[in-house]
């Protein structure tokens, strides 16, 4: 369970970087185009958590600010859905980063319990 943040902050920062460099990578299959300032805002979040998620100590603050900013992710994806020329798969890209708040959000409140 202490392994996770680190495994979730490696992923956090291929992800954020990813955005960060090239959002179109997301826009243009999630038929968003015009929402890279979005995106990068988004990876920019992502690379915000790194460092804690990495080498914080403690490291439960940081998996409930990843589960807090999925919220808010997903949140974004669904709000321009209705915009998107592939609406489906925005939502589907809201309910996967809702799926990723529960495991963050119970592996958060899980390391706090145990004091790490």
């Amino acid at each position: 369970m202490e392994r996770v943040p680190e495994l979730v902050g490696w992923i956090t920062l291929g992800a954020g970087a990813s955005l960060v460099v090239a959002p179109q990578r997301v826009t243009e299959p999630l038929g968003l185009q015009g929402q890279e300032t979005a995106m990068r805002a988004m990876g920019v979040a992502d690379l915000v958590l790194v460092p804690g998620l990495l080498r914080g100590r403690p490291r439960w603050p940081w998996m409930i600010g990843r589960a807090a900013l999925n919220v808010a992710q997903a949140a974004y994806l669904r709000s321009v859905a209705p915009r998107s020329s592939a609406p489906a798969l925005a939502r589907g890209g809201a309910a996967a980063l809702l799926a990723l708040t529960a495991v963050d959000g119970a592996t958060g409140l899980a390391l706090r319990r145990a004091g790490a």
